[in-house]
């Protein structure tokens, strides 16, 4: 069995070369096509390009890009987007949740879809070659996991339990993230492998601290969307989590994923984590280990397989 890698837009990379990543943005997406808002999609390359260095020059160094298969995925864009700015981008696959599902969910089976997401994951999508490096994001769409969503949370399972890829999910606003986290158990996946997104949505210390518990990763992923919670309440909930002793199951994003959150908008962009929040949390008693603990160490070993 040969070592660990993580898997990038460019070809694999050794863990020590990741750096400084965010673990939950979008930079290539389309939600427009259900939500009919034109705020909602991001099409433009060079406009992807001018953020992303914003974040580069602010000392990011990698992403997660979580756009699926249902929300307008581009392999080749991020790729030509990684080639222009060097940061490291890890692509997703699966699909989101039921709203923007295709028919084909509705279809497959469960192995059939894990299929679909294993080859991404081991060969490429389609016949470009640039292969998946994680699963997800993985969503439910209210406070409970539909039929629909729920087949597509088992083929997760099964596609993570396959290829050792982390699995990441969509949980917002509500505590539905231990909902598929038991769905995720009943198919024997290792929890250390799950990362429960927008937990940052649902600042209840108690909810979080089920996560941790259970051996998945508490992800605040929404740095910057004060319409869902002021960054203040993040910083104040993550400080607690880390003085608590969590902080190696902690990770960090802002989830880019509207054209109102980029700079040229007036939004947050990209570097909102690592320059305004970052401040934030240090503010609070974070030290500069635990920051680097959180933005690059935690990064690796969940990335890594």
């Amino acid at each position: 069995m040969g070592c660990a890698r993580v898997h990038t837009v460019r070809g694999a990379i050794a863990p020590e070369a990741l750096g400084c990543t965010l673990m939950h943005e979008h930079v290539l997406c389309d939600f427009y096509r259900v939500t009919g808002n034109l705020d909602h999609i991001l099409n433009d390359e060079d406009l992807a390009v001018e953020e992303l260095l914003a974040y580069r020059d602010a000392g990011g160094d990698a992403l997660v890009e979580v756009t699926t298969r249902d929300l307008g995925r581009d392999a080749e864009g991020l790729r030509r987007i990684s080639e222009r700015t060097d940061l490291h981008i890890v692509m997703a696959t699966g699909w989101y949740r039921q709203p923007y599902y295709p028919p084909e969910v509705d279809r497959a089976s469960v192995d059939r879809l894990a299929e679909l997401m294993i080859r991404e994951l081991t060969e490429g999508v389609g016949d470009t070659g640039i292969r998946a490096g994680i699963i997800g994001e993985i969503g439910a769409s209210l406070d409970h996991v539909t039929a629909q969503e729920e087949r597509v949370l088992r083929a997760a399972a099964r596609a993570q339990r396959a290829t050792g890829a982390p699995l990441t999910t969509h949980a917002s606003m509500y505590p539905v993230g231990l909902v598929q986290l038991e769905i995720l158990k009943e198919e024997h996946v290792d929890c250390s492998r799950v990362i429960i997104g927008h937990c940052d949505t649902y600042l209840h210390p108690d909810y979080h601290l089920a996560i941790l518990r259970a051996g998945a990763w508490v992800q605040f992923d929404t740095v910057g969307r004060r319409h869902m919670n002021p960054d203040g309440r993040r910083a104040d909930a993550f400080a607690a989590l880390v003085r608590a002793g969590w902080t190696r199951q902690l990770l960090l994003s802002s989830d880019r994923c509207y054209r109102s959150d980029l700079h040229a908008f007036g939004g947050a962009g990209y570097d909102v984590v690592v320059t305004e929040f970052r401040e934030m949390v240090q503010s609070r008693g974070v030290s500069e280990a635990e920051w680097e603990a959180i933005m690059v160490e935690n990064p690796r070993r969940i990335l890594a397989w």
